[in-house]
């Protein structure tokens, strides 16, 4: 019985259904998302198979007397979603991060999960919703007690990856049906690999006998985290949007900085030169401070790695894979290689560099307080007003997609020129376009790749 009342498809679902169930569900989008759709027919794959998430009124923001994002905020925020038995225990959670993952998981739960459970399949029991909350609790102590070997990830797997990711790319022909296949050839990977292989090494970790809980957990993941938001997040657009924000940034800043420049040399003991010296001290003290502190558990006084750190496989990809210097600037690549050679040499020079990689590490990318803003941005993101999913955004294509992609290749041409890195590197305007051209080829071949990233990274667990 639970198996066949857990298949919203069955043809069984309507002889269990309660009566009232014909009344339309607040789904996922918000109203002018669902004005937009309900306006004029589309062919969007979106839309054809997501019919029971389009909205049938509004998004009504979730209401609480506390701040936005505060602590008592979540707290609420959760206790809105989860049974009264768990109430206690979200009330126990202070830790910021942690309620930033659970606000997230708790408004999954509310549209994909309590939209079926106690509708579709008729039922009070909240044993459910407390089995999910536990799954939750157990998965993020899970992460935090794991040590992974982030000097071996960072610094060796990852750039491999990419290294091998913008090669297949680069050798791939220009036909869009071929690309994929080509891709995988090129990289030696089976695509039917995954996502499988990660679904099992979780089911692994639940040690639970529940087919009910097996199918679900088998489902979400499938079909929910790595299918349908994996796909979404991976369009390309999304990543060329990222890089021209952020050269639209770093734009922004060379303009500021030449504006505050011209003011400093009209004023040579204004405030500007109080303020440039200050930073200096800072980032000089900043420095001083990574270098000579362990902040890391993973690198240790005592373990630092045997390989010099200038050896690793990130310096290789970015000298010879991605700038090719050995080929557009043989001088300066030997000059690198001789600096790394000696460099290489130096066992406190070595201890040094790893000590500034480890904190930088903990402070930039494992802190609690990174982790939880990414819960917070995804939160924002797709739960616009903590409450329903909002609508998708509408990405261009056709000729649209080429003007943005002119424009992000512009962009990123006029940082580089900015940074003097044209003349440094030699790189052209051609090279710019090729490596956007070879990121928006195809949205598999990326979403392969976190794949394989991911698939590092669950290596590194215990």
């Amino acid at each position: 019985m639970p198996t066949i009342l857990y298949n919203t498809n069955s043809s069984l679902i309507p002889k269990y259904r309660r009566s009232n169930t014909s009344i339309p569900y607040k789904g996922l989008l918000s109203k002018k998302g669902h004005t937009r759709l309900r306006s004029k027919p589309s062919n969007n794959v979106y839309e054809e198979n997501t019919n029971h998430t389009k909205c049938f009124s509004g998004d009504v923001p979730f209401q609480s007397e506390f701040e936005k994002d505060s602590v008592e905020y979540l707290q609420e925020l959760c206790r809105s979603v989860y049974p009264s038995s768990l109430h206690q225990r979200i009330r126990n959670l202070e830790d910021l991060s942690d309620l930033q993952i659970n606000a997230f998981a708790a408004l999954i739960f509310k549209n994909f999960i309590k939209s079926w459970y106690g509708v579709k399949i008729p039922t009070n029991d909240s044993k459910f919703l407390t089995e999910l909350y536990n799954m939750i609790q157990d998965l993020v102590q899970y992460m935090k007690s794991s040590r992974i070997d982030y000097s071996s990830l960072l610094l060796d797997y990852i750039p491999c990856l990419l290294s091998s990711h913008l090669t297949a790319l680069e050798d791939c022909a220009q036909t869009p049906d071929l690309v994929y296949e080509q891709y995988c050839q090129l990289t030696l990977y089976d695509s039917k690999r995954y996502p499988s292989l990660f679904i099992d090494i979780i089911q692994s970790k639940f040690n639970t006998k529940s087919l009910l809980q097996r199918s679900f957990v088998d489902s979400f993941l499938n079909g929910l985290v790595f299918g349908h938001i994996l796909d979404s997040i991976m369009e390309p657009y999304y990543f060329l949007d990222g890089l021209n924000r952020i050269c639209m940034n770093v734009k922004l800043s060379s303009a500021t900085n030449i504006k505050e420049n011209y003011a400093y040399g009209k004023i040579k003991c204004g405030p500007w030169w109080f303020v440039s010296i200050k930073q200096k001290i800072s980032r000089a003290a900043k420095l001083i401070s990574y270098s000579t502190s362990i902040r890391l558990p993973n690198l240790d006084t005592s373990i630092i790695p045997e390989i010099p750190f200038l050896q690793r496989y990130i310096f290789t990809f970015i000298i010879t894979d991605f700038f090719k210097l050995s080929m557009r600037k043989p001088f300066l690549f030997s000059v690198c290689m001789m600096f790394q050679y000696c460099i290489s040499k130096s066992k406190s020079l070595n201890k040094v560099m790893y000590n500034i990689f480890a904190n930088t590490v903990k402070a930039k990318i494992t802190s609690p307080m990174t982790i939880g803003n990414l819960f917070l941005s995804l939160r924002h993101s797709l739960f616009p007003n903590d409450n329903t999913m909002g609508p998708p955004k509408v990405i261009p294509i056709g000729n649209d997609f080429l003007k943005f992609r002119e424009e992000c290749i512009c962009n990123l041409w006029h940082v580089c020129i900015t940074y003097k890195l044209d003349k440094i590197f030699a790189i052209k305007k051609s090279d710019i376009a090729d490596l956007v051209v070879s990121l928006s080829k195809n949205k598999e071949c990326n979403k392969l790749l976190l794949y394989r990233i991911i698939d590092c990274i669950a290596a590194q667990l215990p």
